[in-house]
C-alpha cells in the first residue's frame, strides 16, 4: 500500500514538473514571438504612399532658347553686387564664431538657420553654413510652395529639392577653390547671406530619403525660378560645370 502511494506521489510530481516545463517553454516561445514581432516592426517600410504620378511618368518639355537665355541673363557680377548691397556688411573670416555659440552667432549677424522641411533638404554642408537673411529664407519657402503647386498642376507627386551651398566664410571659399574651378578666388555672393545654390538634378520624393535624379523635375523648378526672376524677386544663374542653380535674392 505504501509502495502504491509512493508511486502515485512520484507520478503526480512528475506530471507537475512536466506541466511546469511546458508552461515555461510556452512563456519562452511567447517572449520570442513578441521580440520577433517588435523587430519586424522596425523594418516595415513606413514611407507614405503619395497620390499622383512619379516624375518618370510625365513628359516635360526641354528648355527652349528663350528660357536658356533667361537663366544666364545675370552673371556672377550681378549676384555679387546685389549681395553686397543688401546682405552682410562684410564676409565672415571663419566658422569660429558659429562653432563657439551658434545662437549668439545667429543673433549677432541677424541670420536665420534653415533646416530640412517639406519643400527642400539640406545635406551635410562641407563648405558653408545653413544660414540666410530673412528675405532669402522667405524666398526659399515661396520657391518651395510654387514648385509644389506646379507639381500638383501636372498631377505629379510632391518632391523636395536639395540646397547644396549657402553662407560661406573666407576660409570656406579658400578650401572650395581647391576642388571647384567655378569658385572665385576672393569674391563670392555666398559671403553675404542672400545667395544659395540648389542641385540641378537631385530631388527627394516627399517621405523618402532615397534621392531621385531628374532633368524633368529640374526643368519644372527652373521655369518657376524664371517666373520669379521676371517678377524681380531674384537673380538666377544656371551653372554648367558645377551642376547647380545659383540664386541670389533681391
Amino acid at each position: 500500500m505504501i509502495k502504491i502511494c509512493f508511486l502515485t506521489s512520484c507520478a503526480q510530481k512528475s506530471g507537475m514538473n512536466r506541466r511546469k516545463r511546458q508552461y515555461s517553454i510556452r512563456k519562452i516561445l511567447t517572449a520570442i514571438a513578441i521580440c520577433v514581432g517588435l523587430i519586424s516592426l522596425l523594418f516595415i517600410d513606413r514611407t507614405p504612399i503619395q497620390k499622383g504620378k512619379t516624375e518618370a511618368q510625365v513628359s516635360i518639355p526641354v528648355l527652349n532658347k528663350s528660357e536658356s537665355r533667361a537663366l544666364r541673363r545675370y552673371d556672377n557680377n550681378y549676384h555679387l553686387k546685389l549681395a553686397q548691397a543688401k546682405g552682410l556688411k562684410k564676409p565672415l573670416v571663419s566658422k569660429t564664431e558659429y562653432k563657439t555659440n551658434a545662437e549668439e552667432f545667429s543673433q549677432h549677424y541677424q541670420l536665420d538657420k534653415i533646416t530640412d522641411n517639406e519643400y527642400y533638404e539640406i545635406p551635410h554642408l562641407s563648405y558653408s553654413l545653413p544660414y540666410l537673411q530673412t528675405p532669402a529664407v522667405d524666398f526659399l519657402e515661396l520657391l518651395g510652395e510654387e514648385f509644389c503647386d506646379q507639381l500638383e498642376e501636372l498631377e505629379i507627386r510632391k518632391y523636395r529639392f536639395s540646397v547644396t551651398s549657402i553662407l560661406r566664410t573666407l576660409e570656406d571659399q579658400k578650401s572650395l577653390r581647391k576642388r571647384n574651378v567655378n569658385a572665385t578666388s576672393n569674391k563670392s555672393s555666398h559671403y553675404y547671406g542672400r545667395t544659395f545654390d540648389i542641385s540641378q538634378t537631385r530631388f527627394f520624393e516627399r517621405g523618402n530619403s532615397k534621392p531621385v535624379y531628374s532633368y524633368r523635375l529640374r526643368n519644372i523648378l527652373l521655369r518657376v525660378l524664371i517666373e520669379l526672376q521676371d517678377k524681380g524677386k531674384c537673380y538666377v544663374l544656371l551653372e554648367r560645370q558645377t551642376k547647380c542653380i545659383h540664386i541670389t535674392v533681391r
